[in-house]
């Protein structure tokens, strides 16, 4: 299995060479891991915008020239999020599977919104990682709108490694999404108390 960061090479090298204008920033688990939360990962995660999308309000032809960039052992599909029954944002979503199992699943979502444009565009760089990383809020404002356990369990992690100015930013971004009362729900968990030591006794 190739490492995160050939993935990472595969995605800048399209990007240097895509025929248009394209914003893109690393998202999801590894994004969260980059920030410091301990986790595992199976896939990679994109937010990507087009003018090509912008212009047209359609990501076929954006598809197109994605497909053209990777490699043939790569599979590339679009989910148009009108066919998303769960995804109340209705995105769409691109998945590219390497089909020789070299590389770990790669997945684009097409941002849809200002504040993911916004999230994409305030991205930041992180030494040794040549994609911009979305920052903390706008991570855990994507990650408030999934419905995943994992995702809830990154969002009180990386609250717990903000500073307060990154808070405030989140609680912002959270009443724009409609997600305030959840992120409520998740900031009034207070932290883990640490157990009682297990006792090492055997059977």
């Amino acid at each position: 299995m190739k490492s995160i960061k050939d993935t990472l090479k595969i995605i800048q090298d399209i990007i240097k060479k895509f025929p248009a204008d394209i914003d893109i920033a690393l998202i999801g688990g590894y994004a969260a891991v980059l920030h410091g939360v301990e986790r595992t990962t199976l896939d990679i995660d994109f937010c990507v915008y087009s003018n090509i999308i912008h212009s047209t309000r359609d990501s076929s032809d954006f598809v197109k020239l994605l497909v053209m960039g990777f490699p043939e052992q790569f599979d590339v599909k679009i989910i148009r999020g009108s066919e998303i029954p769960d995804d109340p944002f209705k995105h769409d979503v691109i998945f590219i599977e390497d089909t020789m199992g070299e590389f770990i699943r790669i997945d684009f979502l097409i941002a849809k919104y200002k504040w993911e444009l916004d999230a994409i565009r305030s991205a930041i760089r992180i030494k040794g990682i040549p994609i911009p990383v979305v920052t903390k809020p706008y991570l855990t404002a994507l990650k408030l709108r999934s419905t995943g356990y994992k995702d809830a369990g990154d969002v009180v992690t990386l609250l717990r490694l903000m500073t307060e100015e990154e808070k405030e930013k989140t609680i912002e971004l959270a009443k724009k999404i409609g997600r305030n009362k959840k992120l409520e729900m998740l900031l009034s968990h207070s932290p883990e108390e640490p157990g009682e030591e297990a006792s090492d006794e055997l059977i």
